[in-house]
């Protein structure tokens, strides 16, 4: 009985190790993730014009997508409401909600993901997609 408690739960430990996951990066810890991000976002606010995302390499070769508004919804702010991986695709989707102030010209997120497999769609919750950005790095 002992034993199949122990392959139980070594089974689970595995299967947690294998899924992929994403975080958020608070914007005052932007620096953490590489100088780039820092210079984007200020990109972000110079341009507010600029919807969409951009994905960034940061450190162990991990991933940070940064997707912005435009100005034209500054009293609002992201929020990552679900991140799907598979081998064809990593969806990510993001819902708008009110920010508590409007403090930024155009408003963004820094999705932490350990890695994107296939094509790598943003969304948000009624499906409607965000382009990635032409900015170059």
């Amino acid at each position: 009985m002992r034993f199949k408690w122990v392959l139980l739960f070594v089974i689970m430990l595995l299967l947690a190790g294998c899924q992929s996951s994403y975080w958020v990066l608070e914007k005052d810890r932007i620096g953490e993730g590489s100088p780039d991000l820092e210079i984007y976002a200020k990109h972000l606010q110079m341009h507010d014009d600029v919807k969409g995302y951009q994905v960034f390499t940061i450190s162990e070769g991990k991933k940070m997508a940064v997707v912005s508004l435009r100005s034209s919804e500054n009293e609002k702010q992201l929020e990552v409401s679900d991140v799907k991986f598979s081998s064809k695709e990593t969806v990510v989707t993001v819902k708008r909600k009110p920010a508590p102030e409007a403090n930024e010209k155009n408003p963004y997120i820094l999705i932490g993901l350990d890695k994107i497999d296939g094509e790598f769609i943003v969304q948000d919750e009624k499906g409607n997609r965000f382009e990635e950005t032409d900015y170059q790095q």
